[in-house]
């Protein structure tokens, strides 16, 4: 029996090894291969919607979030405090960005670099791992780790428009274990994945923890997420009021 765990942890060192030795480009096909067993799929996607929930560190709710991104670039975003009284909403369509919150009559016109971020995002979403065009940015290796006892191997992907994040995988499954995005005061917003679901059969993070230099400050749960649905054109249009 000691022999067997010796070689079933040899094996694991083994995995871990190989995954350490790999390219980012490499890493990435692992990871889209363990999103879905027809990674073909993955390309089909034009559209997402997420509504999402969640909760402080003490477990009180703290909002709903509707999300949805549209090919190539569209992204919406509304966001309702916890007792939904209070309405903001986030969007672009691609070449305009707006701000409208309930707070105010006022529509804010976003600037050029921060909607160049927001169609990044949503390009991101969309493509599930894989690389920036190269007119978009590029990607590079980040410093291996280790998350919850388990090794990962890292990919940090530079938007030009000055988006940044690293995805963090398992270095024996491949699947995404967390996601660290830089924040503008210098500190690290992690996502660290709890739970996952499939969606017309795609992997998707179900449950995450949301962490601000290590500690957790939140909890989302995504209540319902929809693959290529037919999205309300509307909320791609800049608003008049």
């Amino acid at each position: 029996m000691a022999s067997f765990r010796t070689m079933l942890a040899w094996l694991a060192c083994a995995t871990c090894a190989y995954a350490a030795e790999l390219t980012p480009t490499e890493v990435i096909a692992q990871a889209r291969a363990a999103l879905a067993q027809d990674p073909a799929a993955l390309a089909k996607v034009r559209s997402l919607q997420f509504e999402l929930t969640s909760v402080d560190a003490a477990g009180k709710p703290a909002g709903f979030t509707l999300l949805e991104v549209n090919a190539p670039d569209q992204r919406y975003q509304l966001s309702l405090n916890a007792n939904r009284s209070v309405e903001e909403i986030l969007a672009t369509n691609g070449n305009e960005g707006w701000r409208k919150s309930t707070q105010t009559t006022q529509i804010g016109v976003l600037r050029s670099e921060f909607v160049s971020v927001l169609r990044d995002m949503a390009t991101s979403d969309l493509t599930f791992f894989a690389a920036p065009a190269e007119r978009q940015g590029v990607v590079k290796a980040a410093p291996a780790s280790e998350i919850n006892g388990r090794k990962q191997v890292a990919v940090e992907y530079a938007y030009k428009s000055g988006f940044r994040l690293i995805r963090h995988f398992d270095a024996e499954t491949f699947r995404l274990t967390a996601t660290d995005q830089p924040m503008p005061d210098g500190k690290t917003q992690r996502q660290l994945v709890i739970a996952t679901t499939i969606v017309e059969g795609i992997l998707f993070t179900q449950k995450e923890a949301i962490l601000i230099d290590g500690k957790k400050v939140a909890e989302a749960t995504y209540e319902k997420i929809a693959v290529n649905p037919t999205l309300a054109p509307i909320h791609f249009i800049f608003p008049t009021r």
